[in-house]
């Protein structure tokens, strides 16, 4: 059911200019895990692969790209973005060859989504409902509060009519509430994905059915010896009322090792990869996030170039004396947050290969946000260097921005890899990926839904994006 739902709205994202498109002596790596096809020529006709063959064929009228000494690999995929401005973000998106997202709630309704697919630049979008517990403040469109069970089934049912393409769920969803919405998605054929609810164990949801885990939310906790009681006290924590919004956010998104790590059990930690393999549970490590945290105040970082390319509003918020959550830190209190960070992120990079070797599928993403310190489009090249850091491959990283996105979705067979018949998202790069991951960043074209962007052409883009940016106060 769910392969055959994300099948149709695959088919129904508009195709942009398609051109007839040659590429000529490529050295093509389609992500099958196949080795490189070398001196091959792609042709692209109306969208799609027409062919991948050794001989170069005469096509009249065509454009034809010599792509002698470069790599042609599928359009990448970010499997965790927060959109909020598509006129800038989607520039930035095709420029760094990320021709698909699943747009992970923004708080902008489903049937602004809608016309954001129409646009030129727009990548392949998938986008969910929000659902949340007591936790949720305020109000967006199409994100629904739930307290118990019948809210949940009601709210998962409401967010399908009005035209989710998954669930997203988030850390305060009651327990009886959860298993009521897993239930309630299961039956009526909605994917249902997202942060694992506190009440809950990421090993509890990966049996309800939860397509993906992200952020390797508690997964720590689930292998501990101690978890009952780390978790109650992590609960109790989540609704304190003498702790802070701050406060909370904090302690959520980056945990005190102290109880997790000394009480971690490999043998538990086995039998709970085991049944995320079992159970067809993804998972979504986002270590580029974390990474930004961890470095946000580093020489480099604060001066990178490629932020002109972002409001100064968005770049500003990376300062932790600035950020809501982290300004009313003293220095000293900040720098132990931040040497926590980084230890965090060492034992997830570590987590990481573990669950990798033991056949967990991994998804690449990077929860950029104008809040993260992530930058748009270069953060999904960075997510790639940190999986293959953690233990994979080169083409296993690649693979978690191509091919498993498009097995994730059940449209293999549409998407994913460079194959005769599949959709023409196709990068170009200067540089062999399979040699060093990072050569995903030496991008000499891209070709999304059909339509070609020469250099030139992206560094066009990367220019509207900084215009406007300029503009926003």
């Amino acid at each position: 059911m769910r392969a055959v739902f994300f099948l149709l709205l695959f088919a129904i994202v508009p195709a942009g200019s398609a051109q007839t498109l040659v590429f000529e002596h490529a050295t093509v790596i389609d992500a099958t895990g196949a080795p490189p096809k070398k001196d091959f020529t792609v042709v692209v006709r109306g969208g799609r692969i027409e062919s991948v063959s050794p001989q170069a064929q005469a096509m009249p009228g065509a454009a034809v790209i010599d792509a002698t000494g470069k790599y042609l690999i599928p359009g990448l995929w970010d499997m965790h973005v927060h959109i909020t401005a598509p006129e800038i973000v989607f520039p930035l998106l095709i420029a760094n060859g990320i021709t698909g997202v699943r747009e992970m709630y923004s708080g902008v309704a489903l049937a602004t989504v809608r016309q954001w697919k129409l646009l030129p630049e727009a990548p392949r979008m998938y986008a969910p409902g929000f659902i949340d517990g007591p936790l949720m403040t305020g109000s967006s469109p199409d994100a629904v509060a739930v307290s118990n069970a019948e809210q949940a089934r009601v709210a998962v049912r409401a967010l399908q009519a009005e035209g989710a393409d998954f669930l997203k769920v988030y850390n305060s969803v009651p327990r009886d509430a959860f298993f009521a919405l897993a239930q309630e998605a299961r039956a009526v054929g909605i994917p249902f994905v997202g942060h694992v609810p506190e009440e809950v164990s990421p090993l509890e949801a990966s049996a309800a059915g939860m397509l993906s885990e992200e952020h390797l939310n508690d997964l720590l906790l689930n292998a501990s010896t101690h978890e009952a009681q780390l978790r109650a006290e992590r609960v109790a924590m989540m609704y304190d009322p003498k702790i802070t919004g701050a406060q909370r956010l904090r302690l959520l998104a980056w945990p005190m090792l102290g109880g997790l790590v000394d009480t971690y059990d490999e043998k538990k930690a086995a039998a709970l990869f085991q049944a995320f393999v079992k159970n067809g549970t993804w998972q979504t490590p986002t270590l580029a996030i974390l990474n930004g945290f961890a470095h946000e105040l580093d020489h480099e970082f604060v001066n990178d170039p490629r932020k002109r390319f972002l409001p100064k509003a968005w770049t500003d918020n990376w300062d932790p004396r600035v950020i809501y959550y982290l300004r009313d830190e003293s220095p000293a209190e900040y720098e132990v947050l931040r040497q926590r960070m980084r230890m965090l992120l060492t034992r997830y990079r570590k987590l990481v290969g573990d669950m990798h070797r033991a056949g967990v599928e991994l998804l690449a993403g990077t929860d950029t946000n104008p809040l993260n310190p992530v930058l748009p489009g270069w953060g999904l090249h960075e997510e790639l260097v940190l999986l293959q850091e953690s233990g994979l491959t080169n083409m296993e990283a690649l693979q978690t921005a191509t091919r498993n996105p498009a097995r994730y979705f059940g449209i293999l067979d549409q998407t994913g890899t460079i194959e005769e018949g599949k959709s023409a998202d196709l990068v170009l790069l200067d540089a062999d990926p399979l040699a060093d991951i990072r050569n995903t960043q030496q991008i000499s074209a891209v070709v999304s839904r059909g339509r070609y962007y020469s250099r030139s052409d992206l560094d066009a883009l990367l220019e509207r994006a900084a215009a406007i940016s300029a503009a926003v106060h």
